[in-house]
């Protein structure tokens, strides 16, 4: 298993730093885990964005989830979109960084699996 740590910032991503965001990565499986501010920018440095399996989102703190919008766009909105990407989060933490666009243009770019505490 391989841990990319993309950005470790406090609430706002500095020059030189991004905020929260790692890729982990077993068998060919990259799962992108709190895509926060700044961070889309370091992933694209490594990877395409349809290089990217899963995300994993912990909590609705736009330090934790703001470049999920980016990542969104680039893939659903490229010439050859990849398929829907799974996006993990707790119920309701993507709620505003999904409104930044209507909802019929991404639509095809995730697929959002809401959870709860204590949900397997």
């Amino acid at each position: 298993m391989r841990l990319t740590v993309l950005g470790g910032c406090g609430a706002w991503p500095t020059a030189t730093q991004a905020c929260s965001g790692y890729v982990v990565e077993h068998d060919g499986f990259r799962l992108l885990v709190d895509p926060g501010y700044a961070t889309l920018p370091r992933l694209l440095a490594r990877l395409t964005v349809g290089a990217v399996d899963a995300v994993l989102v912990s909590h609705g703190h736009p330090d934790h989830c703001a470049d999920l919008n980016p990542l969104l766009r680039a893939r659903g909105l490229s010439d050859d979109p990849p398929p829907a990407l799974p996006v993990y989060a707790p119920h309701g933490a993507l709620d505003a960084v999904l409104a930044l666009d209507k909802p019929s243009m991404l639509a095809a770019a995730y697929r959002l699996h809401e959870f709860r505490p204590g949900d397997r």
